[in-house]
């Protein structure tokens, strides 16, 4: 039983929000900025429960995050540096993952890379910046405790779920 609910979680959630945003859009377009904020960071605290838990983010979360950003683009606001911005840094990103897979997870890539085009312009690199910030200092204390710099590993998504949320107007 137990399983099956974090199944329900994994999936369920993500793409119950990305349909309450599309309702949103199009029935009660007055709430729209904050169903959709509400939205993508519910998806991220999903996301960092099971990168914390299984060491993974579930694809059916960035999928919820991308269509949430592609949905606000298409109806309500289109900004193209945000986008230029996602795709450059999806593509350093991907390029340092190509080189070694053992700094930063797939998971990480496009929940990065998608929560940027979630944000404002100016918000953008104040974002990167809190995210690898708060990893940097969850990392520290990790090693602190451990005693070692060897085998650390940092889940990544509860610090980009902290840095959107700090960012949130």
């Amino acid at each position: 039983m137990k399983k099956k609910a974090v199944k329900f979680f994994d999936t369920a959630v993500p793409v119950i929000l990305l349909i309450l945003y599309l309702l949103s859009v199009f029935f009660l377009p007055g709430i729209e900025k904050e169903v959709r904020k509400i939205s993508i960071t519910a998806v991220l605290l999903v996301s960092s429960f099971f990168d914390i838990r299984d060491r993974e983010i579930p694809l059916l979360a960035c999928i919820s995050v991308s269509g949430i950003s592609i949905i606000h683009a298409i109806f309500v606001s289109f900004s193209l540096f945000s986008w230029i911005v996602s795709f450059v840094l999806l593509s350093v990103f991907l390029v340092l993952y190509s080189i070694n897979k053992n700094n930063i997870g797939l998971g990480d890539i496009f929940i990065v890379s998608l929560c940027v085009q979630s944000l404002l312009p100016e918000d953008a690199f104040r974002f990167l910046f809190l995210t690898f910030a708060l990893s940097s200092l969850a990392g520290l204390i990790k090693c602190i405790r451990a005693k070692s710099m060897k085998n650390v590993a940092i889940p990544l998504s509860p610090c980009i779920a902290a840095a959107f949320i700090i960012l949130l107007p």
